[in-house]
């Protein structure tokens, strides 16, 4: 079994930022054949797929990889990848043992708040948009999005143990994402008050009603950018946008890239 060492990825590395707080990020991609063995990495770290896709094995569990997939990884936890699809790339945020004990983190802590895909690709994007800024205030930045991103740790916690309407709320959103669904509506399909839905949204998803459909939308039309030759205009549609400048606010807002520099990462 091969073990990596600190930033070294099977891939290429195509970009890479690290700080001397312990965090670095690693854009890796894959143009052609690599070791499909069992190998590790010394430190954890959460990757986002950007484009490609393939089928990583772990002791445990299986996972089909496709662009806008999010996976945390141990330190030294052993995987394996095959059928890797070319060019494949992704966005590794790698954390090292003195961000952990600096910060009072636990990988436990990181992998649960990579719970919430939503708000982590988010966070992703945008510490990756930051670290291409590398100016006086980069580093701040990047440890401000990290302490944010740490705090949905307890949100994810609490999640698993929300009321059944709420899961089946969760359900409902994810499933229908494209659609215009008004509290009332939900309200009847769930037979819970539209103040109790409205009241209560912030606590159980971590934001607004509104910005969580608008953060579901930005999520699929990720994938969308990355792997298809529609127009922004065809994008916007698809993803339930009024229309195309609405749509490059709102991706900006999110990742803070507009959807012309996303598709050249």
């Amino acid at each position: 079994m091969q073990k990596l060492d600190k930033e070294v990825y099977l891939g290429s590395k195509k970009y890479q930022f690290s700080n001397n707080q312990g965090v670095s990020i690693i854009s890796t991609e894959y143009r052609e054949q690599v070791s499909e063995n069992w190998h590790s990495h010394q430190n954890a770290h959460i990757t986002l797929f950007l484009k490609g896709g393939t089928i990583e094995k772990r002791k445990s569990e299986d996972h089909i990889v496709t662009a806008g997939s999010i996976l945390f990884y141990h330190s030294d936890e052993v995987h394996l990848n095959q059928k890797t699809l070319f060019p494949s790339e992704n966005i590794n945020i790698e954390f090292d043992e003195i961000f952990l004990k600096k910060n009072n983190i636990t990988e436990e802590m990181l992998r649960i708040a990579s719970g919430n895909p939503l708000k982590t690709k988010s966070i992703i994007l945008k510490m990756y948009k930051e670290s291409l800024t590398k100016d006086i205030f980069t580093e701040d930045s990047i440890s401000m999005l990290l302490s944010n991103y740490a705090s949905d740790i307890n949100y994810v916690q609490n999640f698993s143990n929300n009321p059944n309407w709420v899961k089946m709320l969760f359900e409902l959103l994810n499933d229908n994402w494209n659609e215009n669904m008004s509290l009332n509506y939900l309200s009847k399909i769930l037979n819970i008050n539209p103040i109790s839905i409205s009241k209560h949204f912030p606590q159980y998803f971590g934001c607004t009603y509104g910005e969580y459909m608008r953060r579901l939308r930005i999520n699929k039309s990720i994938s969308l950018i990355q792997k298809t030759s529609l127009s922004l205009t065809e994008i916007a549609l698809e993803c339930g946008f009024s229309d195309q400048s609405h749509f490059i606010r709102t991706f900006k807002e999110y990742t803070q890239f507009l959807p012309k520099e996303f598709k050249s990462i």
